[in-house]
C-alpha cells in the first residue's frame, strides 16, 4: 500500500487509536546496513522494508551524511524517526564521537528505545522532545502516527489533520549552552515543514559553532523556504543541492542560488565549504 494512502487512513478519526491499541505488542527486527538491529511496528513502518529497505531508504541523504561525517563528530539526527540514520552517525562518529536523535512521535519512540538498548552503546540519547524555537509544550500533528509527524502552528500555513496531540518542545540553543549537551559537528533535519523553527532556535549555534546542516525541504507543506535560506545566508553558510553535492568533483561545486524547488539541501560553514566549491 503506498505511504499516501497508509497516512490518509491512519489520519481518519479513531483510526489512529484503533492502530495504537492493535501495535502494542508488534514488533519486527531488520538489520541496517551497518550491522545493528533496528526495531519496527509492521503497521507504521513498513515503508522501511519496501524497495531493498533501509539501504535504498533516503539514498542521497544517507551517502551525504557518509561523506560528511568524521569519527568523533558529534551528530544530531532531528526527526529521527525509528533510527535509521541515528544508526548510520553511531557506526560513522565511532566510541569517541556520540550521536544525540531526537523524535517526539511515541510510536517511533518506543521501537527506537528498544533499539538502542538491544545496541548497547553507552555514546547515542535519545530526546523524546519536538525541536524547535523555544522550550515548553506545543501541538503536534502526528500525520500519519509514525511517518511524518510536525509541529502546528507558527508562521506556517499548513493545515492539521485529526491526529493532533500535546508534546514538549525544546531549541538547541537552550540544549547546547543551557543544559549541556554536546555542541553538534553534523545535523540532519527531517521535520516536515518544521526547518524554520529548529534553525531560529539555534542561532547561538550558527553564529558561534557552525555545523554541517543536512536538510530535507518540505515547502509543500506550507512553509518558508526563502525564510530558511534567508536565516542560513545570513549565517554564512554556503548552500548546495545535495544531489549536484553528490555528484560534483571535489573543487568544482557550485552553490545554489535559491533553495526554491530544492528537496534536500547540504548547508556548510563558509571555511569548511572552502575545499569543495569551485
Amino acid at each position: 500500500m503506498p505511504p499516501r494512502v497508509r497516512r490518509d487512513i491512519a489520519d481518519f478519526p479513531g483510526v489512529m487509536q484503533l492502530l495504537s491499541k492493535l501495535s502494542i505488542s508488534a514488533g519486527e527486527e531488520i538489520t541496517s546496513p551497518e550491522g545493528y538491529s533496528i526495531f519496527i511496528n509492521p503497521l507504521f513502518h513498513s515503508n522501511l522494508t519496501d524497495n531493498g529497505g533501509l539501504i535504498n531508504h533516503e539514498p542521497s541523504m544517507r551517502q551525504a551524511i557518509i561523506r560528511l561525517t568524521k569519527p568523533g563528530f558529534t551528530a544530531y539526527d532531528i526527526g529521527a524517526n525509528v533510527g535509521a540514520f541515528s544508526f548510520l552517525f553511531l557506526s560513522l562518529v565511532g566510541s569517541r564521537g556520540y550521536v544525540y536523535a531526537f523524535e517526539p512521535e511515541v510510536n517511533n519512540t518506543k521501537v527506537l528505545s528498544r533499539s538502542i538498548k538491544q545496541a548497547g552503546a553507552t555514546n547515542i540519547t535519545l530526546d523524546t522532545r519536538a525541536v524547535g524555537d523555544i522550550s515548553g509544550e506545543a501541538e503536534f500533528d502526528r500525520r500519519g502516527g509514525a511517518f511524518s509527524g510536525r509541529l502546528v502552528g507558527g508562521r506556517s500555513s499548513y493545515k492539521p489533520t485529526n491526529n493532533v496531540t500535546k508534546v514538549f518542545t525544546t531549541s538547541l540553543d537552550e540544549l547546547v549552552f543551557d543544559v549541556g549537551y554536546q555542541s553538534p559537528d553534523i545535523i540532519k533535519i527531517d521535520v516536515e515543514g518544521n526547518e524554520g523553527l529548529v534553525l531560529s532556535g539555534m542561532k547561538q549555534i550558527l553564529r558561534e559553532k557552525p555545523p554541517i546542516i543536512i536538510c530535507e525541504m518540505h515547502s509543500h507543506l506550507g512553509d518558508s523556504v526563502e525564510a530558511v535560506e534567508e536565516l542560513l545566508r545570513a549565517s554564512n553558510f554556503r548552500l548546495y543541492d545535495i544531489e549536484l553535492f553528490l555528484g560534483a568533483p571535489l573543487g568544482e561545486l557550485k552553490e545554489a542560488a535559491s533553495l526554491r524547488g530544492i528537496d534536500q539541501v547540504v548547508a556548510l560553514p563558509a571555511e569548511s565549504a572552502k575545499q569543495y566549491s569551485g
